[in-house]
């Protein structure tokens, strides 16, 4: 893995932009600490992102289209240039046809119909009455059909442009990076240490994820580069991972959670394994309200029940107070679901059935 810290201001200049996409989360209020953290990482994303907002209309022409970002962001194009210059004198170099064959590729893959892509570009290149029509059918909005055509009339202009809005925001980006500087050389250096020291990390942090979990993420073919993209995760063509700043404190704040989670199941299969408790819990779910009555039906006495109930609602299984009138439900189902879930992904049954099928 090679760490990537000369070309991070010409990444994250190309990135920047992208910030003034991030949405606002849709909870209340986030109901764990992860949560939490990502909602504060969102937050200062946005924060980032307000001096763009009055270049919003030509940034989300040429980031909010997968197609349009991705003719300007292309790792395999990325990895070759130290600079924005260099990038710059790239873009100018290439000729309309180049331009035009690289975009049209790109459109013509969105037709899920269409398998043999280069004989089609190669047909709608030079025939822009033929491109139109192909457009027609094409599944996308009639803002994106438009844009599509105007840019195959114009395409060097439209190169010209996306240079020159980065030109114009450069002056905002240079602050913003200087201020985050710190923070990106500390995430470059801590991710480093961190995967020098614990190769897998990133394997357990996205376990269950079959193209994740067969990287090498030893291999000198990987390049690392982190991002304002704070908390965000981009691994693209086995080549290049875009890491937001703080994505490693997320990362490891995940497999953290992942282990209490599983910690928690272990408790609970643990509290359920004894034979007594077990029953009296089965008593309480069929909905037995009383110690005693517990005791009676299980030959049991009343203290015994109590020193389990006792048990079971310290681990969170049997709701406190669970026995008086005003209380509707008395074990935490969500508890008991989360734990078998948990049990499924642990145990890897879900990709063994799934498998089978």
């Amino acid at each position: 893995m090679q760490f990537k810290q000369e070309q991070m201001e010409f990444v994250n200049q190309l990135l920047y932009p992208i910030l003034i996409l991030k949405k606002n989360r849709d909870e209340e209020r986030p109901s764990t600490q992860l949560e939490q953290q990502l909602e504060d990482i969102v937050e200062e994303m946005r924060h980032m992102s307000v001096p763009l907002e009055t270049y919003m209309d030509k940034i989300l022409y040429f980031y909010k289209d997968d197609v349009l970002r991705m003719f300007f962001i292309n790792v395999k194009t990325l990895l070759r240039y130290r600079s924005f210059d260099e990038y710059v004198e790239f873009l100018q170099s290439m000729d309309e046809v180049l331009i035009k064959k690289q975009l049209m590729t790109s459109i013509v893959k969105q037709d899920e119909e269409e398998l043999v892509v280069e004989d089609k570009v190669e047909e709608l290149v030079g025939n822009q009455f033929a491109f139109l029509d192909f457009l027609k059918y094409l599944p996308i909005d009639d803002t994106l059909r438009w844009n599509y055509f105007t840019i195959m009339s114009q395409p060097k202009k439209f190169v010209e442009d996306f240079i020159s809005l980065h030109q114009t925001i450069k002056p905002i980006f240079d602050k913003v990076y200087a201020e985050y500087l710190p923070i990106l050389e500390k995430s470059y250096t801590e991710f480093e240490a961190t995967i020098r020291e614990h190769p897998t990390i990133l394997a357990e942090a996205f376990t269950g994820t079959k193209e994740i979990k067969e990287i090498d993420w030893t291999s000198d073919d990987i390049s690392v580069i982190p991002t304002l993209l704070l908390s965000d995760f981009f691994f693209q063509d086995s080549e290049i991972l875009l890491l937001g700043a703080k994505s490693l404190e997320v990362i490891q704040h995940f497999i953290q959670t992942r282990l209490d989670k599983q910690q928690e199941r272990i408790n609970v299969f643990k509290n359920l394994g004894d034979k007594t408790r077990y029953q009296i819990f089965c008593e309480i779910a069929k909905g037995t309200k009383s110690v005693k009555k517990i005791a009676e039906q299980l030959g049991i006495t009343s203290a015994t029940v109590s020193y389990h109930i006792n048990e079971l609602v310290l681990s969170n299984l049997v709701v406190q107070g669970w026995n008086k009138k005003d209380c509707l439900k008395a074990i935490h189902t969500e508890l008991i679901t989360e734990v078998m879930n948990g049990l499924m992904e642990d145990s890897l049954m879900t990709n063994t059935v799934e498998n089978e099928e």
